[in-house]
């Protein structure tokens, strides 16, 4: 880390010198820096998505404010069009975060700074959230491509339960261990060691690039999913399904798995996926 920090310094150093002794090229230079960038009125006003979902799950920091931002997120993304502000506390961005990160599928939802941010000073408590496949995840979604395309013309039921068992013929059970989402979906000999949260994340990454809205949910020792089928809310576990050698808990509505740790985040992440799936 400290190698990478002086090689960026010396490389600074040379842009600077460059700058300073070649007119042309800075000018160049100064056109490819980003636009400096103000939080707008139009920044703050948008659609209320809040209305369509279910006002119990607005709790806390779990506000129709921070649900319209994410909201707008997901459905515009924000690529082409400004993103959506709230306002979250230092002493609530935790919170959020875990939120954002239990969404995260083929495209991960992260807290979202603009290039060339001028007036951070003036909103210091400022959120929005941005939603961007990494670029490593291009190679596990083409890997992933010939078990979504044979699944297009089922229901998304039957599409979970093929993923279910796909995601076992990948991963063999065992506590501890850990197969991140390029790992898991890329050619390897034999089945890889990997413990409930890598599995959970493999079921997220398919149920996103299938379309299905999926999250995690966790108790103090275990992760496994909640899945949107047939306009409800549904548990599976693959890694239990994987270690007992049985689907016992694939598409269920109660699961003995653990107790969710974060049962008001769980109800606003199924109305931010399904608005109006908890009414």
């Amino acid at each position: 880390m400290k190698s990478k920090k002086i090689v960026s310094l010396l490389l600074a150093g040379t842009m600077n010198a460059a700058l300073l002794t070649v007119p042309a090229q800075a000018a160049e230079y100064r056109l490819q820096t980003p636009e400096p960038y103000a939080i707008g009125a139009d920044h703050w006003s948008r659609e209320d998505f809040s209305q369509e979902a279910n006002p119990e799950v607005f709790t806390g920091v779990y506000s129709r404010e921070l649900y319209n931002a994410i909201r707008q997120t997901m459905m515009d993304g924000t690529s082409n069009t400004a993103p959506a502000y709230t306002m979250v506390a230092d002493s609530e961005y935790s919170a959020v975060k875990q939120v954002l990160g239990r969404m995260e599928g083929v495209l991960r939802y992260e807290h979202h700074v603009p290039q060339g941010f001028t007036d951070y000073w003036r909103y210091l408590d400022y959120f929005a959230v941005s939603a961007e496949m990494p670029e490593n995840y291009q190679a596990p979604l083409d890997f992933v491509q010939p078990v979504t395309e044979a699944t297009e013309e089922m229901t998304d039921r039957e599409r979970v339960e093929a993923f279910n068992d796909y995601i076992r013929t990948l991963l063999a059970y065992q506590k501890g261990k850990t197969s991140g989402i390029t790992q898991t979906f890329a050619p390897h000999a034999k089945e890889l060691k990997a413990a409930c949260g890598s599995y959970a994340r493999a079921m997220k990454f398919l149920c996103g690039a299938a379309g299905i809205p999926c999250f995690t949910i966790s108790s103090k020792a275990h992760t496994w999913n909640l899945v949107y089928v047939d306009g409800q809310w549904l548990h599976v576990d693959v890694s239990a399904n994987d270690l007992s050698g049985r689907n016992s808990v694939l598409l269920i509505e109660t699961c003995q798995t653990g107790k969710d740790q974060a049962p008001e985040a769980t109800a606003f992440l199924k109305e931010l996926f399904a608005p109006g799936s908890t009414k």
